[in-house]
């Protein structure tokens, strides 16, 4: 649309305190206005937009909404205003206008600045108040940074309550009803072996809305099991949202307050779930295939997976399970097995590793749970070392106060005496530990018996990591480290 289709568009405000005032007129700013308009030689009848009453604390005004749907129309080529606080008294929304208005190359003219966008100088202030405007958002930035920092320290959460929660004056209690679906999605998925799909899928099939109301999602599912807040750890400030793209900062910026808030699940239930979904997962479509050793046989020979073929005539097709490599690069000479032998003998080796479970076997998995934890403290050691060596070097080079670089090392010290209380081997009960391995997989075999092959396979995930095939009737299963 051309100039000599568009309009000019006067602006007119007045508050109710300023209608009283002299030279703030709404009669005196249209005739100042329309007095321009003639000097310019602008002859066309300019649109008028009057807000009469309203304060220019606030952009939701009647006349100035109209004006701003105008210009998204592209009927407008100029906007006058006697003077930047009638448009707004703040520079923010002020300068936020005027890129508006540029986006639409629409020219913004305050005559009594002698302020035109439209020109070099007006250009130049506008580059000056930009950079002014931004020193000023920094300042907010920093002063609500501060603020929320504290409110943080004090346990008070700093955003709207989680699934499972209520927030009463800042301060997260336990939703009865949410807490018992946040405590079931977390059984499902340990104890059940379900993953973020079934169990989203699950729980939208019975009709429980999430806390927004809407329908459960794999994502859903995922960041609710990946969640501290449930075992009563507030972090905040993990992400830099300043920028259109979400990117996590640091681990040395976060904030991380425990034991801020009462718990739905327990330390140990959290900590086991991270490691299974940190844990390399199956393939979804190996999870959902009705095979019940899909993603999980591997071939003995050469280490791929086996997945199911079809052999024989359509009218006698038999499944068989297959090693990838032989299937798809003919590098290994295993054969195919028939599938239903193949999971024949999964399920007798099951029954005899249940009778050959005894104390020996049972001392034996408790040292690699234990050789596992320690692995996860001496990485929690070296994390808190290294971020204490960053603090020094930030210290030093004049970034950070002595406050931060003294907290930074409390910090490390507590997380140095708890690892090394830690460090005491855990009690055990070998006869309850023994016991336990031999219910759940007393459980797989009933699954396995009982249930659709799907369903029998989310139990098997539970407690098997994987099933090697040798030869005939010579496979080794191997367990899941348990947590």
């Amino acid at each position: 649309m051309t100039d000599h289709n568009r309009f000019i568009a006067l602006y007119c405000r007045v508050s109710t305190d300023e209608q009283a005032r002299e030279g703030v007129s709404l009669d005196e700013q249209q005739e100042r206005l329309k007095a321009y308009c003639r000097a310019m030689g602008w002859d066309e009848h300019p649109l008028l937009f009057i807000d009469d009453g309203y304060s220019a604390k606030n952009l939701d005004r009647p006349q100035l909404n109209k004006l701003l749907n105008e210009i998204n129309k592209g009927t407008i080529s100029k906007i006058l205003v006697t003077k930047l606080d009638r448009l707004s008294r703040r520079l923010l929304d002020l300068l936020r206008l005027i890129d508006t208005f540029q986006d639409q190359k629409v020219s913004f003219i305050s005559i009594s600045e002698s302020f035109d966008t439209n020109t070099p100088s007006g250009r130049l202030t506008l580059q000056v108040l930009g950079a002014v405007a931004e020193f000023e958002r920094e300042r907010i930035r920093e002063r609500v940074f501060d603020n929320m920092l504290h409110a943080a320290n004090q346990g008070k959460w700093l955003s709207q309550s989680p699934y499972g929660y209520d927030l009463k004056e800042k301060e997260l209690i336990i939703n009865e009803v949410e807490s018992k679906v946040v405590k079931r999605v977390f059984d499902l998925y340990l104890n059940k072996g379900l993953g973020y799909y079934s169990i989203a899928k699950q729980l939208n099939e019975e009709g429980i809305p999430s806390k927004q109301k809407k329908e459960w999602s794999i994502r859903s599912i995922k960041l609710m099991l990946t969640n501290p807040v449930y075992k009563g750890t507030l972090m905040w400030n993990r992400v830099d949202r300043s920028s259109q793209k979400q990117v996590e900062k640091n681990e040395d910026e976060w904030v991380i307050i425990e034991h801020s808030h009462p718990v739905i699940i327990t330390e140990e239930v959290w900590e086991a779930v991270q490691k299974r979904v940190h844990k390399k997962n199956m393939p979804s479509r190996a999870k959902t295939s009705p095979h019940l050793l899909g993603g999980l046989l591997k071939c003995g020979k050469c280490g791929a997976s086996m997945s199911i073929s079809w052999t024989g005539s359509r009218t006698k097709r038999k499944r068989v399970y297959r090693c990838s490599a032989n299937k798809n690069k003919g590098t290994c000479t295993s054969k195919p097995y028939n599938a239903t032998d193949v999971e024949s003998w999964f399920k007798h080796g099951l029954l005899h590793l249940s009778n050959s479970i005894n104390q020996s076997y049972v001392i034996m998995i408790a040292n690699q749970v234990k050789e596992e934890e320690n692995n996860e403290i001496q990485q929690q050691i070296r994390s808190a070392k290294n971020r204490y060596k960053r603090k020094v070097e930030a210290y030093t080079a004049g970034l950070i106060e002595l406050v931060d670089l003294q907290n930074e090392k409390e910090r490390m010290e507590r997380i140095l005496l708890e690892a090394e209380n830690r460090e005491v081997p855990p009690s055990f009960n070998a006869s309850e530990l023994e016991e336990v391995l031999n219910n759940k997989i007393s459980t797989i075999i009933d699954a396995i018996d009982t249930l659709p092959v799907v369903e029998a396979k989310s139990f098997v995930q539970t407690l098997v990591e994987k099933v090697i095939l040798f030869e005939e009737k010579d496979i080794e299963i191997v367990l899941s480290v348990p947590t």
